[in-house]
């Protein structure tokens, strides 16, 4: 009883300390949120500032100096700053500024009085403006892909263009007519009897105070009347700024601009990004209009205006920088100024053959002489004497003739299509002549013209003009056409009267080889470049061997068969067989060599016979002598290789030897690729021979060798049309029947063998004729037997004769359910194959031989019983038979 009361004691003890643990951790929590929104806060708030409402204008340096060092204690980061900030409401134009100032002061830009020497600078403007600060959102974009409206608007892409700002160079002199204003920095530089450095920040109230002194107000004055003031102001503490008497200054000085202020801007109307923009002091409405994406497709080239006080002080037409590079009315603009850009009022389109094609604004006073003054003017091929006006009635279209003396006082409306057409392309004083004469064109038609005096013109006939008729095409005032025969030998010796020509006529001249089949001779078979050569007269068989590079070492002792078109023959009579002979030393008979050739002759130069390269089998495995052997006869066997190669070692299997052959369908090498790649080799022998002077003989030799590079041909033993269609009658097969499994095309296939046998009986039936690269393998002595396929377990099995093919099938633990025990086989070391017979209920299982590999094979899947199937036959059935009982009745 007392353990049950301690044990409950301790289970209620247990559950308040757990209540109380986690009443614990939520008032932990709660105060590290507490804390963190604390943090957060404070950070927002930075000592006191309230980010929403700051202006950064009323903020001195010393505070901004004293908020970045808080920020920084604090771990923020400038971006991470700008980014509260943003998410506090601050505005883009604000967190610039902030951005501005605080690289002023990192980079030591002091805003106040600064004597120091080592940073005087006329200029400091760029360390603390960057372009995008001046374009806002525009800075650092592609520039956007224009429509096709877009791009036929002249001047469009003028603002478009990023490497165009229109930036103002701050590098320059300060402008005599600047007005200072606050935040402008003023630099004083003096040297002489005192050096000194200043730099005075034009404060809110227009005033700059020197040091010790009473302010100077400065607001409004251009840099010229400032530095009147300053100087008289400084001179009362450095007196020799001032003549003395009649003595000179002693104390020189020179005043200009430091940093400049920024301004805002307002850019209104048809204008791609309307908004308000703070730009440097010095910019210019180009400036703004840049900033913000230039007029619209709307928006007027011609009438921009500059608004300031609320009153009209300058229009901007932005033709004339287009045309001539003058900015009119491009004013410096001032903190407050309004750009307007309106809708255009007049555009016209202008398309044809003018140097500038597209869409052009103009005013009111404005004729078409300054609409192609905007356009580049007239291209060469243009027709000027008339342009073509396009126009907008009050119901419907009309078109207006314009002639060239009007150009100055039409006035084109809005909607105008102008077009500039070409002049006629044609001649209004030319002739032609092609042919059979030296130099083929156009010649000018001068009065009285004859066909005889344009020849001469044209260099005379060439020796190949058919002297018996040239032709004259004449074109008559209706364009129909006309010829003009002439026989041009009666016109040259005066026979035959003189033709004049007129505007346009084409004199035709034919060669005779234009009026006959061009002549040419072919050349196969055992030369080193056969193909088509053109024909020459009294050109013999030797001349056309040695075009075709010559002959090969196989004609030697060959034919050469000249087929010859029949010209006269009977009807029977296909073509002039005619027979030469080749010697042994490569040359024609005396008497062959005389044979001529005629047009379209056909030269057949044959193989020798005899002749073939070497041939290679090669032997490898439990052979004395392993290694290639050359074919010595075209009968030789298997037993005779194998006794060249010293028979077989003691340790061969003769029942496991296989020989591996290439299949018709191998790309083996012709006898001429193989005799090109020994040429190629010797080649880059003697090309490598590190010797630095090679006699005449290898230099010569080199230079045979290159001509005979990359000249291949097929060997015309090989029955390669043959072997192709055997490949895709075999493929036909295989696509077509789809009992035939695919078959697959090799290029080498074993062969089986029984070598025993051969050694047995040399030049039997079991003896095979031996082929380019064969390879004959004789392994070594067999010891197992591989069990594979529907076991239990595939293994290797030591040999033993006294097995049977059961034995072997029980040590691998026997048939699988899924065995097809009757489709078993075995395959013998070299290749054969013997499947398990079955005649009823009986089985012969083969012979097993050492180095067999016994395959069980696999049942096929059985498929499910699909009873939708055998409905619809059913119902198929049943149809079919209520068909037939209705037709039969």
């Amino acid at each position: 009883m007392k353990n049950k009361s301690s044990q409950t004691f301790q289970k209620v003890l247990v559950k308040n300390l757990g209540k109380k643990i986690c009443s614990l951790v939520r008032i932990l929590s709660l105060t590290i949120l507490i804390a963190c929104i604390g943090n957060t806060l404070e950070a927002q708030s930075l000592g006191g500032l309230d980010l929403k409402s700051v202006k950064v204008d009323e903020l001195s340096d010393e505070q901004i100096l004293s908020y970045m060092k808080q920020a920084e204690e604090r771990g923020l980061t400038q971006s991470e700053l700008e980014l509260l900030a943003r998410q506090r409401g601050v505005s883009e134009s604000e967190i610039s500024k902030l951005r501005r100032r605080v690289e002023a002061l990192r980079s030591g830009v002091n805003s106040t009085n600064n004597t120091s020497n080592d940073k005087r600078s006329a200029r400091t403007q760029s360390e603390v403006l960057s372009d995008g600060d001046v374009f806002g959102v525009l800075s650092g974009q592609e520039a956007p892909e224009l429509t096709e409206e877009q791009k036929k608007i002249f001047g469009f892409d003028l603002f478009q263009k990023r490497s165009l700002t229109f930036a103002p160079n701050l590098n320059l002199p300060t402008p005599m007519d600047y007005r200072l204003g606050p935040q402008d920095v003023i630099v004083v530089d003096l040297w002489g009897a005192t050096q000194g450095y200043f730099q005075f920040e034009v404060s809110p109230e227009g005033t700059i105070r020197p040091e010790n002194l009473s302010p100077v107000y400065v607001n409004g004055l251009t840099i010229e009347d400032a530095s009147v003031k300053i100087i008289d102001r400084l001179s009362q503490i450095y007196s020799g700024l001032k003549p003395q008497g009649n003595n000179s200054p002693t104390i020189f000085h020179q005043i200009s601009l430091g940093n400049i202020r920024t301004i805002n801007i307002e850019v209104v109307g048809d204008v791609a990004q309307p908004g308000m923009y703070s730009l440097p002091s010095l910019s210019t409405v180009y400036t703004s209009l840049h900033a913000a994406g230039g007029p619209t497709e709307n928006g007027t080239f011609r009438n921009i205006r500059l608004i300031r006080d609320n009153k009209l002080i300058a229009t901007v037409d932005i033709y004339p920088f287009l045309t001539n590079g003058i900015r009119s009315g491009d004013l410096r603009l001032k903190n407050g100024d309004v750009i307007i850009v309106g809708p255009l009022e007049n555009r016209v389109e202008l398309d044809g053959e003018v140097k500038r094609k597209g869409l052009f604004e103009l005013k009111d006073d404005e004729s078409f002489t300054d609409l192609l003054l905007y356009a580049g003017g007239f291209t060469s091929k243009a027709f000027k004497n008339t342009v073509t006006v396009k126009r907008n009635g009050e119901k419907e279209r009309e078109i207006v003739d314009l002639e060239k003396e009007s150009f100055s006082s039409f006035r084109p409306t809005d909607g105008d299509l102008i077009e500039v057409s070409a002049i006629l392309d044609r001649f209004s004083n030319r002739v032609m002549i092609n042919g059979a004469i030296y130099r083929e064109g156009e010649y000018q038609l001068t009065p009285g013209l004859t066909l005889k005096q344009l020849i001469e013109k044209a260099g005379g006939v060439r020796g190949d003009a058919n002297m018996s008729r040239i032709s004259i095409y004449r074109t008559s005032d209706d364009f129909s056409q006309t010829v003009i025969p002439v026989n041009l030998g009666g016109l040259m010796n005066g026979t035959v009267q003189d033709v004049t020509l007129v505007k346009e006529d084409v004199v035709q001249i034919t060669s005779i080889y234009d009026i006959k089949e061009e002549y040419s001779v072919q050349i196969t078979g055992e030369v080193l470049e056969g193909g088509v050569y053109p024909y020459f007269k009294e050109m013999t068989v030797q001349d056309l061997i040695i075009l075709a590079g010559g002959l090969k070492e196989s004609a030697s002792g060959a034919l050469i068969e000249i087929s010859r078109r029949n010209m006269n023959g009977g009807v029977n009579s296909a073509a002039e067989i005619i027979s030469l002979s080749i010697d042994q030393t490569l040359s024609l008979d005396s008497e062959d060599r005389k044979q001529t050739l005629k047009p379209f002759d056909q030269v057949y130069i044959r193989k020798s016979p005899g002749y073939t390269v070497q041939q290679q089998v090669t032997v490898e495995g439990e052979a004395l002598a392993t290694g290639v052997y050359t074919i010595s006869r075209k009968d030789e066997r298997i037993s005779d290789v194998i006794k060249r190669a010293g028979g077989l070692t003691p340790y061969a299997d003769a029942s496991g030897a296989i020989l591996v052959r290439k299949t018709e369908f191998s790309n083996s090498k012709s006898n001429d690729q193989i005799s090109q790649e020994a040429l190629q080799q010797l080649r880059q022998k003697v090309l490598n021979d590190e010797s630095e002077l090679k006699n005449i003989s290898q230099t010569q030799l080199i230079e045979r060798l290159k001509k005979l590079e990359d000249k291949v041909e097929t060997d015309t033993q090989n029955d390669l049309v043959g072997s192709k269609l055997k490949k895709e009658l075999i493929q036909d097969i295989s696509e077509q029947d789809s009992l035939v499994r695919n078959i697959e095309i090799k290029e080498e296939e074993p062969v089986a063998i029984n070598l025993q046998r051969i050694l047995d009986e040399p030049g039997s039936k079991y003896d095979l004729i031996v082929k380019e690269g064969d390879v004959i393998s004789i392994p070594g002595k067999l010891e197992t037997v591989r069990v594979a396929g529907e076991v239990i377990s595939p293994l290797n099995v030591r040999f033993d004769e006294e097995f049977s093919f059961k034995d072997y099938i029980d040590r691998s633990g026997g048939f699988l359910q899924t065995a097809k025990k009757d489709r078993s086989y075995i395959q013998y070391p070299n290749g054969e194959k013997k499947q398990v017979k079955r005649f009823l209920f009986f089985k012969k299982y083969p012979k097993v031989e050492a180095g067999s590999t016994i395959f069980v094979s696999r049942k096929p899947e059985r498929q499910p019983v699909n009873f939708q199937a055998i409905i619809a036959a059913a119902g198929s059935v049943a149809t079919l038979a209520l068909v037939v009982d209705r037709l039969s009745n």
